[in-house]
């Protein structure tokens, strides 16, 4: 379980109430302090999303291609899911200045 880089309680991000779209961050339950990812998490959602890209890619090419194109495909989603759940062991939460963040935009 996270825990919050403020007060260090533990936080189960599902439970957050959802900022927006465009938040960058999350606001703890219990302090009110803003937190958001570490940049090596971002960097892991980043792959992620390519590797989504390219499953994605394998499927078109399954419907379109036929069915020589089914092992690849299923390699991908299953490389996707492992990936995907290694890297929600790997989160960590840092503090998130949201006055410093708005003057750089």
């Amino acid at each position: 379980m996270q825990r919050c880089p403020h007060c260090n309680i533990d936080i189960c991000i599902r439970e957050l109430k959802y900022q927006g779209f465009f938040k960058g961050f999350r606001i703890c339950p219990n302090c009110k302090g803003c937190f958001t990812v570490d940049p090596k998490t971002q960097y892991r959602q980043a792959v992620f999303i390519i590797i989504a890209i390219i499953s994605l890619v394998l499927t078109i090419l399954l419907y379109f291609k036929g069915s020589k194109w089914l092992i690849p495909a299923l390699v991908s989603y299953v490389i996707l899911a492992i990936l995907i759940y290694w890297g929600n062991k790997k989160v960590f939460f840092v503090p998130y200045d949201k006055d410093q963040n708005s003057t750089n935009a």
